[in-house]
């Protein structure tokens, strides 16, 4: 494939260039101050208000290229720029013992319309999280600490349950998620109440809500399960659980360890307005080892469906990756995914698999603020998937577009938040 060799050339090309970019004699100063708060700042700090307002944007220039294209195009490439994140996120202390976040994205939203009952992507009209394009409100929640080792989260946000899922889009190892963390190991916003609690090296979540993919959502949207329930626990080798907010571990880093498992079940048809008997059960286990400069992860993920009129169904996933650094400022890092469909969900068994490796390049040492991340996803099988007649659908997120022999994505990614 001659677009492919040309695609990995420009990834080579343009590791070469980073490799020599910037220089170790930046301000320290300024990586000190954009280290204090995880690789941001805030631009409007009113003590008096006691406000804290954070933005970031993420913007790309993606190439995607496939063979034997099943989309309206004959063409088999894609290119062009798009923003992928654009959020500005405040917070405040409410009371003494009260603090609240909202946040609000304004870039392309999540991308792939969701079924609240199976988590799938489905089409447009079926249970929407969250809009596709416009001002979408996120996070909007008030933790209350009761005592330092109990916190009720209140409201918005997303629920425990994946540790991938966690980690924010600006603290990501690459340019996207994994397809297997999108389709099994993200629950979307949800609405209801968290208990968070744990001691120095363990943390646990217990948590009741409308159920997965019901942001913005009115408590007799067809969206929301009767009950639904997540709960999450890991543990660490120390007490700096912090350094497990992100992918990487910086040069210098001490050895760490973390595992942990989630959990999530939904119920729907017992009460207006749920349609369907169905229920759904998700689980995950997950686990992550740093040290100087380099740390692997990984993640396996489950998902049982009792859908009304259907056999009971399962899908399974995992995910395996590992980062090093280079030096300093200059980061290479790879991935393998893999999907497994059960035959009843799609009509036909399917599995998936991809590959993606990279580079990041942090302008400010261990500061995620200013980053420039390249990209190369390689999808072995379809990207759209399924019996069209029984349920199938169009591409399984991570920069892929969705194709029936494959496919490459070479994302381009900048990053920056204040």
């Amino acid at each position: 494939m001659n677009k492919i060799a040309s695609i990995s050339a420009i990834t080579i090309a343009a590791s070469a260039g980073f490799a020599t970019a910037g220089s170790l004699d930046l301000d320290r100063a300024y990586a000190t101050e954009l280290r204090s708060d995880a690789g941001a700042y805030s631009v409007l700090n009113s003590r008096a208000a006691n406000l804290e307002v954070t933005a970031g944007a993420r913007f790309g220039y993606n190439i995607n290229v496939r063979d034997n294209n099943d989309l309206a195009s004959d063409d088999e490439t894609t290119i062009g720029f798009g923003f992928e994140d654009v959020e500005v996120r405040l917070s405040g202390q409410v009371t003494d013992s009260i603090n609240a976040t909202i946040s609000f994205d304004f870039g392309p939203g999540e991308g792939i319309a969701r079924d609240g009952r199976s988590g799938m992507p489905s089409s447009p009209s079926f249970f929407d999280d969250l809009d596709e394009s416009g001002v979408n409100l996120e996070d909007a929640y008030a933790d209350w600490m009761i005592n330092d080792g109990f916190t009720l989260r209140i409201g918005q946000f997303v629920q425990a349950f994946s540790a991938g899922r966690s980690i924010s889009e600006y603290h990501m190892m690459g340019a996207y998620r994994s397809s297997a963390q999108e389709v099994l190991g993200d629950t979307g916003w949800t609405q209801g109440v968290e208990a968070h609690f744990g001691g120095d090296t363990w943390s646990g979540v217990v948590g009741f809500n409308d159920g997965p993919f019901t942001g913005n959502s009115a408590f007799n949207s067809a969206a929301e399960a009767d009950f639904a329930f997540n709960a999450r626990f890991d543990f660490f080798s120390d007490a700096d659980k912090a350094r497990f907010n992100d992918r990487t571990s910086w040069r210098g880093a001490s050895n760490a360890w973390r595992i942990g498992a989630g959990a999530f079940w939904a119920s729907y048809g017992s009460t207006n307005p749920s349609g369907s008997d169905d229920d759904i059960f998700g689980y995950t286990i997950d686990a992550a080892y740093e040290s100087d400069g380099w740390a692997v992860y990984g993640a396996f993920f489950g998902q049982h469906l009792d859908i009304e009129g259907a056999s009971s169904m399962d899908n399974f996933g995992f995910e395996l990756g590992a980062s090093m650094f280079f030096n300093d400022q200059f980061e290479g890092f790879a991935r393998y995914d893999v999907i497994i469909f059960d035959e009843d969900f799609l009509g036909t068994e399917d599995t998936f698999n991809a590959v993606n490796v990279g580079i990041n390049y942090y302008f400010v040492p261990e500061s995620h603020a200013a980053k420039f991340t390249a990209e190369l996803g390689w999808a072995f099988d379809d990207t759209q998937v399924g019996d069209p007649t029984v349920n199938s659908f169009p591409a399984l997120g991570g920069g892929y577009l969705g194709n029936s022999d494959g496919e490459l994505n070479l994302a381009f990614m900048f990053q920056f938040m204040f």
